[in-house]
């Protein structure tokens, strides 16, 4: 099964999936989704506040067999979206970024916090999807509890947002 990525508003991605979900045959689509992200937010009083928020805002991820008949499906909606396709022509998640996000996210393509620190101007991670993956953080804020990771899609680098939290907050927050 191939993923496909379609691009629409910021804010109308789960409309969309809805919608994908009514209208296409299951044929053309076997599943579309959204990949999010577990942060955490101070909240008033200065508590933290486990939040999930959308990783790649505007887009939509579509899972066929068929992307010639999801393509020919999809011709109904290109008045409200932008289908990532040149003509006649899908474009898809590579294997190879499949298994990245896969392996960061899990089947429920929610992106659950990595535990670690910071020792002598270096990311260390003890827990989490990010773990052994220290060296694509561009940047992590360990004050605000967050990382910004650049990964593959769709053959171009894009970067994500991460949640970051103290080893020792472990059993505060649980997962899913």
């Amino acid at each position: 099964m191939s993923w496909y990525i379609l691009q629409c508003r910021t804010g109308q991605e789960r409309e969309i999936i809805a919608s994908l979900k009514q209208h296409l045959s299951s044929e053309a689509l076997s599943e579309a989704f959204l990949f999010q992200s577990e942060r955490l937010w101070r909240a008033g009083g200065g508590n933290w506040k486990l939040i999930v928020k959308d990783m790649f805002p505007g887009y939509v991820f579509m899972e066929s067999e068929n992307p010639k008949r999801l393509s020919e499906e999809l011709e109904q909606y290109r008045g409200i979206v932008r289908i990532m396709e040149d003509p006649g022509y899908l474009h898809s998640v590579y294997e190879e970024e499949k298994k990245r996000l896969l392996m960061l996210c899990g089947k429920e393509h929610v992106m659950r916090l990595s535990y670690g620190y910071r020792e002598n101007g270096v990311n260390c991670l003890v827990a989490g999807p990010l773990k052994g993956m220290e060296n694509q953080i561009i940047k992590a804020d360990w004050h605000r509890r967050f990382a910004q990771v650049e990964v593959p899609l769709s053959g171009k680098k894009t970067i994500i947002w991460a949640g970051l939290g103290l080893p020792e907050e472990r059993t505060l927050w649980k997962a899913g």
